[in-house]
């Protein structure tokens, strides 16, 4: 059987190692060969798991709806549809904190399993969706109050300092080119090779793709995106 794992990471949780890329890539392979499974396709998307799209019944409930902040996880479920696979994710929340979501890919028969409990049956994933949600809607209304009453006692809210800020970009800058770097290290080496055969950036980024490998970020590779990576390695030597 085949089996596409996703991963998804929120953009304030990239430092969790619970959550981390590395931790879910781990988790979601190793499921995958506990069942002799194939595993056909990965992709990362960095994006909150809370719907902040709100539904209501002018809309049509249909992917595009609900998953309108989430391009890669849409993308990811019509490949499962197309080649009858069955999409991989860490846990119940990797997919969103979303009842209605849930709700949907189950009624519309998408086939997704969460490694970490892959024995749950449908009643069970709906009360975890359920509780997910809530907790969301919880933590939401906890941080507003909080701010409020931060407010409330005089306090400027945002960062008072303009150098704090810039400093906090130069780290979370810094922080993603070293991500970017561990990333992309055992793809650099195939990119090298098949340079050095003689293969131009666009047929790399061809190759890479259609063995369905993606960037850091999800997306498909592009000839600028090879001779990017290649450019880096030409610096450090």
């Amino acid at each position: 059987m085949k089996y596409v794992s996703y991963i998804r990471v929120s953009t304030d949780k990239q430092g969790d190692s619970k959550l981390g890329v590395e931790a879910q890539r781990r988790i979601n392979n190793n499921f995958i060969q506990s069942v002799s499974g194939i595993s056909a396709k990965e992709a990362i998307e960095i994006e909150t798991g809370t719907n902040k799209f709100r539904i209501s019944i002018k809309h049509n409930l249909n992917l595009e709806t609900l998953l309108k902040k989430r391009p890669i996880l849409k993308e990811l479920i019509e490949f499962c549809q197309k080649e009858k696979a069955t999409l991989v994710v860490k846990d119940l929340s990797r997919l969103g904190r979303n009842q209605l979501l849930i709700s949907y890919l189950m009624q519309a028969g998408i086939n997704f399993v969460c490694a970490d409990s892959p024995n749950d049956a449908a009643f069970i994933l709906q009360i975890k969706a359920a509780l997910a949600e809530e907790e969301a809607r919880l933590i939401s209304k906890r941080t507003i109050e909080a701010l409020q009453s931060k407010k409330a006692r005089g306090a400027k809210l945002g960062t008072p300092n303009p150098e704090n800020l810039i400093l906090g970009r130069q780290i979370q800058a810094k922080k993603r080119i070293e991500e970017a770097k561990i990333f992309y290290k055992n793809q650099t080496k195939r990119i090298l090779k098949l340079r050095e055969k003689g293969f131009s950036y666009k047929e790399i980024a061809q190759q890479l793709n259609e063995f369905g490998i993606k960037t850091r970020e999800g997306r498909e590779f592009y000839a600028m995106t090879i001779k990017r990576i290649i450019d880096r390695e030409k610096v450090k030597v």
